[in-house]
């Protein structure tokens, strides 16, 4: 009894852990250590069947983060906490996704998603007629205001730690959400629940995607481009005031990434270039500086100039505001070249359940390369490996080993 009840409760735990995650302790980590260990004690450790190629990917990126650590004189000891955290977090996922399969643990991510939105929306309304925030106190902080923008309209972060990464842990529910009140036709009320909070967010960062989802998906033919075209426009100008200032100054001022100069630009552009200049200067681009080391390169190749709005200096060196160029900067061009190719390959353009799933994690995992910056937090490990128990090379291998399987019984049964 006991051993069912937590085979049940530990998927929940662990994927509302993604939304839910701020705190000074990893506690994240530590969850999944236990059910490593639990399934461990369910199996025997001889008995469990560990992914090769998550083992063959981490080991090939951790030695030469190690040897490019030591070669650019940056600590060791940051290499070995970031190997250790994202062997424990693929690990443990991969081991839950081979556990329960990813139907079933979609499924309760979209149920998670879906409570998470409705106390979003709770917040929203509480806070618009009474000013009020009744989630005042996100994990992790003692008190983090919620971010407001004209007419007292709050940007909805639930109980995450902030807008941006609650509607970028959200995506794949959103572009499923779609999916099913497009193929469905009539209106239902989790799915436009789930949609409409993701709106309220007012994520740049997570609303980009939203146009690249339309199309992968629907611009086939001359006449869905026609359609969804006027969508496209209409999402963009509703929703110009989010990202055009943003995305002016980032544009402008991409032909000062050589000197790593910038004037009169906003918080989020400087984010962006200066941890990319940090990214594209450290000295090791090919190979990168190793794993964690991206905030020891920041203070040591991007001076404090004191001129223009350096009042930011520092903003966002821990995680370089952006996954890809933290990939960049930390494991270098190649590595990083070589793990998007593997992405983009494994995208799948099918009209089924698992492709809509597919579609969904990869316009997540495009998010979080646009800003994002951590490999394991805030569900990135989670869409990662929903992303790839749903691709194509996935799909096909299990093909591969079903026919194996039964050409073997086959030969078997004529012997």
């Amino acid at each position: 009894m006991i051993t069912n009840k937590i085979n049940r409760y530990f998927p929940y735990i662990l994927i509302y852990m993604c939304y839910y995650t701020n705190l000074p302790i990893k506690l994240e980590e530590l969850t999944m250590i236990i059910f490593i260990i639990w399934c461990i004690l369910e199996k025997k450790i001889f008995k469990l069947k560990l992914n090769l190629n998550i083992i063959g990917v981490i080991s090939i990126l951790g030695s030469i983060s190690l040897i490019q650590s030591y070669k650019n004189n940056y600590p060791i000891d940051r290499v070995l906490e970031q190997l250790l955290i994202i062997t424990v977090m693929f690990m443990g996922y991969d081991l839950l996704f081979k556990k329960y399969g990813y139907k079933k643990l979609f499924r309760i991510y979209l149920k998670i998603s879906y409570f998470i939105c409705v106390l979003a929306l709770i917040q929203f309304l509480v806070y618009f007629f009474l000013k009020i925030d009744i989630l005042r106190y996100p994990i992790g902080c003692n008190n983090r205001a919620l971010p407001v923008i004209a007419y007292n309209i709050a940007r909805v972060r639930s109980i995450a730690y902030e807008p941006g990464w609650f509607a970028q842990t959200l995506i794949p529910a959103v572009i499923y959400s779609f999916e099913v009140l497009i193929k469905s036709k009539r209106a239902q009320k989790k799915y436009i629940i789930i949609i409409l909070v993701f709106f309220m967010t007012m994520s740049s960062g997570a609303l980009v995607v939203i146009p690249i989802y339309f199309i992968i998906t629907r611009l086939k033919n001359i006449k869905q481009a026609l359609i969804i075209t006027p969508l496209i426009i209409g999402i963009a100008h509703l929703t110009e005031g989010i990202w055009k200032s943003r995305v002016q100054d980032t544009v402008m001022n991409l032909k000062k990434l050589d000197t790593g100069i910038f004037f009169d630009i906003n918080a989020s552009s400087f984010a962006i270039l200066s941890n990319l200049y940090v990214a594209l200067n450290n000295g090791s681009l090919l190979l990168g500086i190793g794993l964690g080391n991206h905030p020891y390169s920041y203070f040591r190749n991007f001076i404090d100039r004191k001129v223009g709005v350096y009042h930011f200096y520092g903003l966002n060196a821990m995680d370089a505001y952006s996954l890809l160029t933290r990939m960049i900067s930390e494991i270098g061009i190649f590595s990083s070249v070589l793990i998007l190719l593997f992405l983009i390959i494994n995208i799948n353009i099918k009209n089924n359940l698992r492709s809509i799933i597919n579609i969904g994690a990869f316009c997540g995992i495009l998010s979080f390369l646009i800003r994002g910056g951590l490999y394991t937090r805030f569900g990135t490990t989670f869409i990662i490996i929903l992303f790839f128990y749903t691709g194509k090379i996935e799909r096909s291998n299990r093909r591969g080993y079903k026919r194996k399987r039964e050409v073997k019984n086959g030969i078997n049964n004529i012997g």
